[in-house]
């Protein structure tokens, strides 16, 4: 026996209600829907020109009632009949992005935003097809019916009007006030004319529509339109154009970083309706120096017409959009050096963290940013061929001098992904290697005293290292610049620790040789305090003084160390630090010839990282 062949039992009740509520983000959408449309039909019947009969919108707040009334194609009555039963048989997204393509497809689809506020609509229609066509009169409901009837009264020319009656729950959608904001949100870049009116108020309808892309105005002008739209005034603007697809726009530079966020949005239109002011999809997620209007061109949209629907066409929009603003920014470094210096001063960590996550963008960064160096400012593409840097401020400035007096070049990487972004360039390129900064791999490479200075470096070694010894700390003595640098501080090594032979040493050709007194090898993994030579503090630890005056300067050079390093000191050592410079003090305030005592140097300890 064969079977027979039945339909689905469609449920447009529950088609309305899921579509109505998922297909779109806000009811405010509504207003763009019916105003959409509207422009639709206008540009359906092909009528042009300055002189057209505006797209009405009349609002009722005592009605509770918004009323969209056009002069477009206008439909038949098959053509309304046929609305419902588009809808029904699109339920997935991609159908209905597709039926958009259709006129009466998106004419459906739109009146379906709708019924987030209303449960009822009304269509009053005449079509221009056909000159004897009657009025006809389409009432939909949220219950899923309708009904197709001739209209009680003739409209006077072909057009459509479109009567939304809100629940009373949802009777701020009809307030005057807030149909005209999202009308002239909306519409503002329409070139057709859109007027909104109130009922009952003598003023004459607002034109809301037909106002220059923000592309196209004067650049004062523009930073107007930038202030109202986004809410800054813009440092600088990037025209933005990509024929092929018709993409317009511009790029607002931000005066100011927004720490803590990521890219705010950019307002897309879409043939001069808007479509989103927070839209992520056109510009890479890098720019985030900036806001951008931009007009979508030939871009596909959702069916819900509140985004751009995602191709390689998009992705090939994106890309070059990122390329132009390169380039404006590139132009903008060439040609206003001084709005430049502030676009770099308001962006540059935000800079150095985008390079990081986009390798497109190492280069621009090298070129264009400036980093704080022993030598002073300077751009990676004019460092030398290899460099050391650290990521912290302390180690910096306590370095830096020792660095440059050796010939070599320290980079302050302490900002926000310096460090990731300095490592990330040394290996993007060929010409700069970057070396994070060790302080033991210098010190291997700072000079030894002079062969005169042997005997005097090795009595101050002695000295030294009867005094730190007991505490657990190596010493070594060095001369090198500058000679202000009296004293460093080497951390304990760990344990079996060894350094490691590489053949690029960054300072083996910078650095001059002599070998050290008494130095502390590989094996010796105890913090150490090196003592500088050439300062001529440090010499007159070999001169005449007491043996407790020597011994309270060498317990003063190692806790200065420290403190050079970035170590706190604890209440001991503090209190360790006093007796020193009393000593030393009252050392100075005596005559050399004058009788001294010894004065006591105490008992004390040391922790894992040898401090007293």
């Amino acid at each position: 026996m064969a079977g027979t062949t039945e339909n689905f039992q469609v449920d447009l009740r529950g088609i309305v209600e899921i579509l109505s509520h998922n297909l779109y983000s806000s009811p405010r959408v509504y207003v763009r829907e019916l105003i959409q449309n509207a422009r639709d039909a206008v540009v359906a019947r092909g009528e042009t020109g300055e002189d057209l009969p505006p797209i009405e919108l009349l609002v009722d707040p005592v009605a509770g009632a918004l009323t969209v009334r056009d002069h477009g194609i206008g439909l038949t009555e098959a053509e309304a009949r046929s609305l419902l039963s588009t809808i029904g048989a699109s339920s997935k997204r991609e159908e209905l992005a597709a039926a958009r393509r259709e006129f009466l497809g998106q004419f459906g689809i739109g009146l379906l935003s709708c019924f987030l506020v209303a449960d009822q609509i009304e269509v009053t229609s005449r079509s221009a097809r056909d000159p004897e066509a009657r009025t006809m009169r389409w009432v939909g409901r949220g219950d899923g019916t309708f009904t197709v009837t001739p209209a009680p009264e003739q409209l006077a020319e072909p057009g459509t009007e479109v009567r939304v009656h809100v629940r009373p729950d949802e009777a701020e959608w009809v307030g005057a006030d807030r149909v005209t904001r999202l009308a002239s949100e909306y519409a503002s870049l329409l070139a057709v004319p859109i007027t909104v009116a109130v009922a009952g108020d003598p003023a004459p309808p607002l034109l809301v529509s037909r106002n220059p892309a923000p592309w196209d105005l004067p650049e004062g002008d523009a930073a107007t339109w930038c202030a109202d739209a986004f809410g800054f005034e813009p440092l600088a603007a990037i025209p933005l154009h990509v024929p092929m697809l018709g993409v317009r726009g511009v790029a607002f530079v931000t005066p100011q970083a927004t720490p803590g966020r990521g890219r705010a949005g950019d307002r897309v239109f879409s043939h001069g309706m808007s479509v989103a002011s927070d839209n992520t999809q056109l510009v890479p997620e890098w720019v985030a120096f900036a806001r951008v209007a931009l007009e979508a061109g030939s871009l596909g949209l959702t069916a819900s017409r509140e985004s751009l629907h995602e191709s390689g066409s998009l992705a090939t929009a994106r890309e070059e959009i990122g390329r132009q603003i390169r380039a404006g920014i590139e132009q903008l470094a060439a040609g206003d050096p001084a709005v430049f210096a502030r676009f770099v001063d308001a962006h540059g960590s935000s800079l150095i963290a985008l390079a990081v996550a986009h390798a497109e963008m190492l280069e621009f960064v090298a070129r264009h940013l400036t980093w704080e160096t022993s030598v002073g400012l300077l751009r990676l593409v004019e460092m030398p061929a290899r460099i050391a840097y650290t990521t912290d401020d302390r180690e910096f400035a306590t370095y830096a001098p020792l660095v440059q007096a050796q010939g070599g070049l320290l980079v302050n990487g302490a900002y926000t992904h310096g460090g990731a972004m300095l490592r990330a360039y040394g290996e993007s390129q060929t010409r700069l290697t970057a070396r994070e900064f060790e302080l033991s791999r210098l010190l291997e490479d700072l000079p030894g005293p002079r062969a005169e200075d042997a005997g005097l470096a090795e009595r101050i070694g002695d000295a030294a290292q009867a005094v730190l010894g007991p505490l657990g700390v190596a010493v070594d003595v060095r001369a090198f610049r500058p000679a202000t640098q009296l004293v460093l501080h080497v951390p304990r090594r760990a344990p079996g620790f060894a350094f490691e032979e590489v053949e690029d040493d960054p300072w083996a050709d910078l650095l001059g040789g002599g070998a050290a007194v008494d130095p502390v090898g590989p094996a010796d993994s105890r913090p150490a305090l090196v003592l500088n030579l050439r300062a001529e503090a440090v010499r007159a630890l070999g001169g005449r003084l007491t043996p407790s005056a020597r011994e309270g300067a060498i317990r003063a050079l190692h806790l200065l160390s420290l403190l050079q390093a970035g170590i706190r000191l604890h209440a001991e050592e503090q209190a360790s630090l006093a007796v020193a410079l009393e000593t030393l003090l009252l050392a100075a305030a005596r005559s050399e010839d004058s009788p001294t005592a010894d004065g006591p140097a105490g008992n004390h300890t040391t922790d894992e990282r040898g401090r007293a």
